[in-house]
């Protein structure tokens, strides 16, 4: 099925700190929006929303090879 993966460690950015951090977010539901199964903690920040992430370049790749 395309539309879940089941296991990914992304590499991701914090918008709060700036902080670069590689991350296993578990599953990834592809829709409108990725959403990811894990809660997602920055060493910096601690929990961090969705909201307040970015995917780097490289996160973005590693997005696209899971997903095609």
């Amino acid at each position: 099925m395309k539309g879940v993966i089941k296991l990914a460690i992304l590499n991701l950015k914090c918008k709060g700190c700036g902080k670069i951090f590689d991350f296993n977010v578990g599953k990834i539901t592809f829709g409108n929006k990725l959403s990811f199964e894990n809660e997602i903690f920055c060493q910096k920040c601690g929990l961090v929303e969705i909201e307040d992430l970015e995917l780097t370049e490289l996160g973005q790749t590693q997005v696209a090879e899971l997903y095609f």
